[in-house]
């Protein structure tokens, strides 16, 4: 009789071990093209927000101020101000450690949503009624109720410039000079303030781009609400989100004299005199982890002693970045040890 032959053990192990194989790198294949798509679609935000910039710099002459928490005396966590205060930029990076430097911190998560969609009304940036006003009440004429009222000379709505008389630091959201210039910004009586309207410079078709950061976490990082969300809190300070549900960042290059129109470099500065002692390429997040051939200058040394930045930051008047898929980031260094750089989505732009 015809005996059969069946696989043996080791056989049935080497396929099944080569289908396990097979499934692991379809697994990586599928997640790398995920991320991918995933990178491309905050890439193409961030285009997006790149031109709403750049028009709104075309219309008022200056590129939105740097917004965010006040190093002391300034808006409250968990109040309708906090982090959309004026940050002023440093003229000198001094001799402070890479993590401590100013110049890694003038950084907002607020202005975007501040200066190019104008949302909440004429108290959140003096133009527009609040909620649905009637006939002759208060903001009844301010019609659409969407875009900003110019922000003045300082970018800041007055509160660098001519402030309220306020117990507040320049440059607070407590400060801003809202229409009319009561003691209180959030009370806004007047049936009517005439002025032009600027923007919105950008529209929120998707509801997935518009967050508000309703705290922080004890590292500092903070936490990010979607409409529709449990913690959603409409009073909180709003952000634009990337794929991933994080803030993007936004950088710019400093100015003099709080006249954001004065911009400056790290030696002479353009329109302003002299320069800041620093630009973007000593922002150690936003340098690329390698580099084409010609392309590096020397910046400030970062955690690792590594001054190696780019050309392009170097000249950028701004920038935008992206914490990427893994939602991290490490602030005091350009490369570190965990790769937490690696796929960080930076845009830069003049």
């Amino acid at each position: 009789m015809l005996r059969r032959r069946a696989f043996t053990i080791v056989e049935l192990l080497t396929v099944v071990a080569v289908i396990v194989l097979l499934v692991g790198l379809l697994v990586v294949v599928l997640s790398s093209s995920a991320k991918a798509a995933q990178t491309a679609s905050t890439r193409s935000l961030m285009g997006t927000l790149t031109n709403a910039i750049t028009q709104f710099k075309a219309d008022l002459g200056y590129l939105p101020p740097i917004l965010g928490a006040a190093p002391s005396g300034g808006s409250l966590p968990n109040s309708r101000g906090y982090l959309r205060d004026l940050l002023i930029p440093q003229s000198s990076i001094g001799p402070a450690l890479p993590q401590q430097v100013p110049a890694q911190q003038y950084v907002s998560m607020t202005s975007l949503v501040e200066y190019l969609t104008g949302p909440g009304g004429r108290n959140e940036d003096g133009f527009g009624g609040v909620g649905t006003p009637a006939a002759n009440s208060a903001g009844s004429k301010e019609l659409p109720a969407v875009g900003i009222r110019s922000p003045l000379k300082d970018g800041a709505w007055g509160a660098y410039v001519t402030p309220l008389n306020s117990t507040q630091p320049l440059g607070t959201f407590a400060q801003r000079n809202l229409p009319p210039n009561t003691p209180d910004p959030n009370i806004s009586t007047a049936p009517n303030v005439s002025g032009r309207s600027f923007g919105p410079y950008l529209e929120l078709k998707e509801g997935t781009i518009f967050g508000a950061i309703v705290g922080t976490l004890p590292n500092g990082a903070p936490i990010v609400a979607r409409p529709g969300d449990n913690n959603w809190d409409p009073l909180s300070p709003k952000c634009i989100v990337d794929y991933w549900g994080q803030p993007i960042r936004y950088y710019r290059r400093g100015y003099f004299n709080g006249d954001p129109r004065l911009t400056a470099g790290r030696s002479s500065g353009g329109s302003g005199g002299a320069g800041m002692g620093w630009d973007l390429s000593d922002i150690f997040v936003l340098r690329p982890q390698s580099f084409v051939t010609g392309t590096e200058v020397d910046g400030l040394a970062d955690g690792n002693n590594d001054p190696t930045s780019s050309r392009a930051l170097q000249g950028a008047d701004f920038a935008l970045m992206s914490m990427g898929p893994d939602r991290s980031a490490d602030f005091g260094r350009r490369v570190d040890e965990a790769g937490f750089n690696a796929d960080n989505v930076v845009e830069v732009s003049k």
